[in-house]
């Protein structure tokens, strides 16, 4: 009887999961979006009070780089500001020895490959001992990305050598991937969700 039963449970399990749509197709963007975080384990957030923020985005595609100021990126950037702020830091200018300071990217990267079809029809003589080659082609993959970084800025490196003059330590950095990045709708959502996963970052 428990054996039975056992082969009515699996039936239905099937027909069930046959029957449901792919969960992966139906996600929305906001769902489909992963948050990356990660932070300096040395940092002592506590002796952290101010910061400052760039006033650009950094534009990074594939190998060329710049900065922009769109609607978009004022939001995100904006967005950054009030997060900071709920977390306990002062907003000051950058002129003003801020002890941390933040910058957002944009980041485009596209990568090519190349794959085969081991189905594909063959060409040549077969007595010959020549059997051709499979069909071959190259396909194009791109993927978009906001990164979020926060630099020490009280502690900085200032004793190293460099035409750059000082360096700054990454104590904290996010990533924001997945669909709808582009959507300004999206922004006040996105950004939060980098800074809610990472409670270690406030000071109150």
């Amino acid at each position: 009887m428990l054996r039975k039963a056992s082969y009515l449970i699996l039936s239905v399990s099937l027909w069930l999961t046959s029957c449901s749509k792919d969960p992966v197709n139906d996600l929305s963007d906001l769902d489909s979006q992963v948050f990356i975080t990660n932070h300096d384990k040395s940092a002592n957030f506590k002796t952290f009070k101010t910061f400052s923020i760039s006033d650009s985005v950094t534009v990074v595609q594939d190998n060329r780089s710049g900065t922009a100021l769109t609607s978009l990126d004022k939001d995100v950037l904006t967005r950054i500001i009030t997060n900071m702020q709920n977390l306990g830091y002062t907003y000051v200018a950058v002129d003003k020895k801020p002890d941390v300071g933040l910058t957002a990217a944009r980041i485009t990267n596209t990568y090519q490959d190349v794959s085969y079809n081991p189905y594909s029809s063959y060409w040549g003589g077969f007595y010959g001992g020549f059997y051709g080659y499979p069909s071959y082609y190259v396909y194009e993959t791109t993927e978009s990305y906001w990164a979020i970084s926060m630099l020490d800025v009280k502690n900085a490196d200032s004793t190293t050598q460099s035409t750059d003059g000082k360096r700054f330590r990454v104590i904290w950095d996010a990533q924001i991937r997945g669909g709808g990045l582009a959507n300004q709708n999206y922004v006040d959502e996105m950004v939060d969700a980098a800074f809610r996963q990472s409670t270690y970052l406030s000071i109150k």
